[in-house]
């Protein structure tokens, strides 16, 4: 579809889930997992914002996916309000937007990575970030 979802090193690396590399090298590797780092942080900030205004979103919607949808672009919709009006978002809880303590890093330990998609990574940052 020419997008991707960017995670965590918890994750495993896919063609549609691009990972920071472990030991970058010097060059498209370490420019890569910069700009990486930088994007991810930038989404987490603003998923966090979202998630301290309204604390319904820090855990699990117990709803149908149909009504857990329209409860989150209700949120969506209220956030972007509060946002036009200047009305401050809510101080930190001391999490980190998504449930864990500051700090912690999700993902799912353990998980093998396919050699497809460690080439595909390598190609990606070649090509995009040399």
């Amino acid at each position: 579809m020419g997008c991707h979802l960017l995670g965590d090193s918890g994750y495993p690396c896919k063609k549609w889930l691009l990972t920071p590399f472990l030991r970058p090298l010097a060059g498209p590797q370490t420019n890569y997992n910069r700009s990486h780092k930088r994007t991810r942080s930038s989404v987490e900030r603003a998923i966090g914002q979202f998630k301290r205004r309204f604390p319904v979103l820090h855990g699990e919607i117990r709803l149908k996916p149909e009504k857990a949808c329209k409860v989150i672009i209700a949120c969506a919709v209220l956030h972007n309000i509060c946002k036009d009006r200047n009305i401050p978002v809510p101080t930190t809880d001391g999490h980190d937007g998504f449930g864990r303590p500051d700090g912690q890093n999700g993902g799912l330990q353990g998980i093998t990575t396919p050699v497809a998609a460690l080439r595909y990574r390598e190609h990606f940052a070649n090509k995009n970030f040399p």
